[in-house]
């Protein structure tokens, strides 16, 4: 080795941060894992919850129309409903000795007429309630906020996933390489920032892998970097949310803009 890589390897080895003081924030890389792995589990878990709720909510009011006692009603009235397409529709109808009226909302492609004969269904003992019109389900719960949580649950089990799967990589190379220690200066950005990383021999130009809060309040501020590649982690000093916390946030390196 000549005298200029002795030096080198030396500055490098001055800026490495005790074992001590490593291990436990690299462990932290593990938990992370971990809290991502049990965040696609719930993400799961929802998914059929929301896919069952859906599922119950709907066969009530299937089962009740197939015990449905079928009548014949007659339209009485034709009216334009408030929503674009669709029509109000006044039935009468029989049930048993008793007539009964009933207004029905239907698309007005149907083009029902006064007149007209229509087939239709009531719950039995209750007249009034109508559970089937030709052969459609009356009265199906609304499960239009189940619809998207369930699509959410669908996309959060993945992202949870591949977190998880990334927090593997980044605990990985940082026990590899373990922790140097630098200073730090964020670019705030529109959703990433980008971070100025200087160690005493070295620079670094690395772009985050989520937001960051503190952006605008970090000049060369004190931080540990490890890792490398796509796979490298900044723990700054202060906390998201809290100043006397860590916050470790996953970077890769880049190549230096002149911005």
């Amino acid at each position: 080795m000549s005298a200029a890589e002795v030096d080198s390897v030396k500055s490098v080895v001055a800026q490495t941060v005790h074992e001590e003081v490593a291990t436990p924030l690299i462990a932290k890389l593990s938990h992370f894992k971990v809290r991502a792995l049990a965040l696609s589990v719930l993400w799961i878990a929802f998914f059929v919850a929301c896919q069952l709720g859906v599922d119950l909510l709907r066969r009530d009011s299937v089962e009740l129309a197939r015990t449905g006692i079928q009548a014949e009603g007659t339209v009485q009235k034709v009216e334009r409903a408030s929503k674009p397409n669709r029509v109000n529709v006044t039935l009468f109808y029989y049930a048993g000795s008793k007539s009964h009226t009933t207004t029905e909302s239907f698309g007005a492609a149907l083009g029902y007429e006064v007149g007209d004969k229509i087939t239709l269904a009531y719950a039995p003992g209750d007249p009034q309630r109508i559970v089937m019109i030709e052969r459609r389900v009356q009265g199906l719960p609304d499960t239009g906020l189940l619809i998207p949580l369930s699509f959410s649950a669908f996309l959060g089990f993945p992202a949870c996933l591949g977190a998880a799967w990334l927090w593997r990589s980044r605990y990985r190379s940082a026990s590899k390489t373990g922790l140097r220690e630098a200073t730090a200066t964020v670019r705030p950005g529109w959703l990433f920032p980008k971070i100025d990383v200087y160690f005493e021999d070295d620079y670094k130009f690395l772009a985050t892998r989520r937001s960051l809060r503190i952006a605008p309040k970090v000049r060369k501020a004190p931080v540990f970097v490890g890792g490398e590649g796509t796979d490298m982690i900044v723990i700054f000093p202060r906390g998201r949310f809290r100043k006397d916390t860590l916050y470790t946030v996953p970077a890769k390196e880049i190549e230096p803009d002149t911005d």
